[in-house]
Formats: C-alpha cells, sequence, structure tokens
C-alpha cells in the first residue's frame, strides 16, 4: 500500500519537515502572511472547481511573474527562479533501517503490532514501513525513514510524541 500523505512522500524524498508551536504561527511569519495575500480569493470562492483552478492559476501568474516583491529587490519570483538540475525519482527510495532496528510495517488502521500488543502511529503512515531502534536509555524511539515519531511507551502501549529532540538511539554517530 502506498501512502498518501503529502508529509510522508517529503519525509522519503529526505527533505526535512519543520514544525512550528501549536498557537504560535509567528513561527511561520511569512507562511501566515501569504495566507493574508490570498484572502481575497478565500472570500469570493468561485463558481466551480474549473474557475478556481482557474482564479487560483491567475493568482500564481500575477503573483510569481508580474508581482514585485520587495524582498527580491522589487524583481519577480520568475526572475529568480532555476529549476533545479536533480532528477526527481520515479518512486520514493525505501527506508534503509539500521539491521539491528525492529522494523514494523504500519496497519492500515495505523497502529504497529509491539511486544504482543498495539501502538497507534498514524494512519498517514498506512502500509509504510517504520523502525524502533532502541536508545542509550532503553527506550524505543521509532522512526520513519530519518524522520523521529515518538518514543514507545511500553507500560501504556502508546507512542509518546516529544517536542523537545529525541534521545539518541544506539549506534548513532555522535558530534564531536
Amino acid at each position: 500500500m502506498r501512502s498518501r500523505s503529502h508529509s510522508a512522500r517529503f519525509i522519503k524524498l529526505g527533505i526535512t519537515l519543520e514544525r512550528i508551536a501549536p498557537g504560535k504561527p509567528q513561527q511561520n511569519g511569512r507562511h501566515e502572511r501569504f495566507h493574508l495575500t490570498m484572502l481575497p480569493m478565500a472570500k469570493e470562492p468561485a463558481a466551480d472547481r474549473t474557475a478556481q483552478g482557474q482564479a487560483f492559476e491567475a493568482f500564481r501568474r500575477s503573483y510569481n511573474e508580474e508581482r514585485p516583491h520587495e524582498a527580491l529587490a522589487m524583481d519577480t519570483p520568475a526572475q529568480h527562479y532555476r529549476p533545479s538540475r536533480r532528477a526527481m525519482p520515479r518512486t520514493p527510495p525505501e527506508p534503509d533501517y539500521p539491521d539491528e532496528a525492529a522494523v514494523r510495517r504500519v496497519r492500515h488502521n495505523g497502529e504497529i503490532k509491539w511486544n504482543g500488543g498495539f501502538v497507534y502511529v498514524s494512519q498517514t503512515l498506512a502500509g509504510e514501513a517504520v523502525a524502533a531502534a532502541e536508545t542509550e536509555d532503553g527506550e524505543w524511539m521509532l522512526s520513519f525513514h530519518a524522520h523521529p515519531l515518538g518514543i514507545i511507551d511500553t507500560r501504556r502501549m502508546k507512542l509518546v510524541r516529544r517536542s523537545a529532540a529525541p534521545t539518541k538511539p544506539l549506534g548513532a554517530a555522535t558530534d564531536a
């Protein structure tokens, strides 16, 4: 089964996701400011999907090709855009987990089987392989590719998502 999530696809392609703290839109000011730019379109949606698609395309063309941007010395984004020289893979790469990791496939309901029970991970990752690696302090850190998902609480059979940096798995490279 293939993942339906853009986030999962980004992670598979090696793109690091960055999260902001809940209720802290100021941590993502550029994105939030863009919402204000698009607000008039949201207030007056087009009559149908085709018309809305055409309205978005007109907005995209204006925003990127006609409207000067102060942050770009009054140039347009199109004047600075250069296509990537890297080719997009036909299919995203599969994870390369360490041999000592406990690899589990996420079930259709978002759970993995763990020590005779089930731990909910995410339905977004249904069909994907995740890996649990034991940390230096004996906890099990669950990850999807290089993206940490949380620590498996073996007493409550629950995935605990941590906002702080996760503990280092055994055998992980250390900063010297």
